[in-house]
């Protein structure tokens, strides 16, 4: 099952995906968090400590791929339930490289999750919605947000629920039907 969670930043999305993961989790298979996050500073590692403690009761595995998410074959068993959170750090991370803009980085991690996506058992995947702002950005932050979309756009094609998250509110804007499976709402 392919689950894609996306919605407005600090609204819950982690919380549900994990809630949907652990729903997911099969006796005796792997339990993953995918963590994207490549911290820069040290708020950032305060951040993912604060991260790790709070998912400590799940048991989840947790795997670093800052970059290139193919790897995951490579580290863990398909046959398990999948975390990856976020998107939103994965595309920074690939975009931003040196100081250097990676203008097709977003494509490079499209190929990387058509490829490996449909290998896995379960796989939950969190994105921020950073479209609906009318402000006016630079050239660069418009290019990251178009790939951010992009993303988005063929995650929620491949994907059998999809999920806006807003204040914690969950809205089930495609397979309702199979949302009753993942006991969420």
């Amino acid at each position: 099952m392919v689950v894609y969670i996306s919605g407005g930043c600090k609204n819950g999305k982690s919380s549900i995906a994990e809630k949907i993961a652990y729903s997911l989790k099969e006796d005796n298979k792997p339990f993953y968090y995918i963590a994207t996050m490549s911290p820069l500073d040290e708020e950032d590692k305060k951040r993912i400590i604060k991260h790790k403690k709070d998912r400590e009761h799940l048991f989840f595995e947790t795997i670093e791929i800052p970059t290139n998410i193919r790897e995951i074959e490579k580290k863990c068993n398909l046959e398990g339930t999948f975390l990856i959170d976020s998107m939103t750090a994965l595309l920074a991370n690939e975009m931003f490289i040196n100081n250097e803009v990676i203008d097709d980085a977003y494509k490079n991690i499209i190929n990387d999750l058509l490829y490996i996506i449909p290998k896995m058992k379960n796989v939950i995947i969190v994105s921020d919605y950073i479209f609906s702002d009318s402000i006016k950005y630079d050239s660069i932050t418009n290019k990251y947000k178009k790939g951010l979309a992009f993303i988005d756009r063929r995650c929620a094609k491949i994907s059998d629920i999809l999920i806006e998250v807003c204040y914690n509110n969950i809205i089930v804007h495609k397979g309702r039907e199979r949302v009753e499976e993942i006991k969420l709402c």
